[in-house]
């Protein structure tokens, strides 16, 4: 049992590794895109490549401690250290599919990158749709018309 948890850890921390690699390159990537309507971007902790460097140096020592924790005789810690360690996971994974979802978005509305948009808009521009249908019955509002 403990030696399939030690692997189990292991893969999961080069799987991050590499995760949070992705992630920072996105990051870098969006921060530093070209946008035809910007100026000089403020930097702060909210930019993009800030708050992923803060989102992966808190991630971890986190990831740190949930091996910690998968290792205790207890099992109440067992049970917490494995479940931060999932969430830890899956927090890395949505972070990166979002970066990559907002880095293809930003990288279809300019118009010098030569990529489609995702959603066309009226009449061809790429302002986005008034409603995408997802289901026959079912629209979801995209512009907030």
């Amino acid at each position: 049992m403990e030696e399939l948890l030690i692997i189990g850890i292991i893969i999961g921390a080069v799987v991050s590794l590499m995760l949070t690699a992705v992630l920072l390159r996105l990051g870098v990537m969006i921060d530093r895109f070209p946008m035809s309507n910007d100026g000089e971007r403020e930097k702060s902790l909210w930019s993009p490549v800030e708050f992923t460097r803060i989102s992966v140096i808190l991630y971890w020592p986190l990831y740190i401690i949930g091996g910690y924790m998968a290792f205790q005789p207890v099992r109440i810690m067992l049970i917490g250290g494995i479940t931060l360690l999932f969430g830890l996971l899956l927090f890395l994974v949505t972070a990166m599919l979002f970066s990559a979802a907002v880095y293809n978005l930003i990288r279809s509305k300019n118009p010098e990158s030569g990529v489609p948009a995702p959603v066309p808009g009226p009449m061809g521009t790429s302002t986005g749709m008034t409603s995408l249908k997802l289901l026959p019955s079912l629209k979801i509002r995209t512009s907030g018309k």
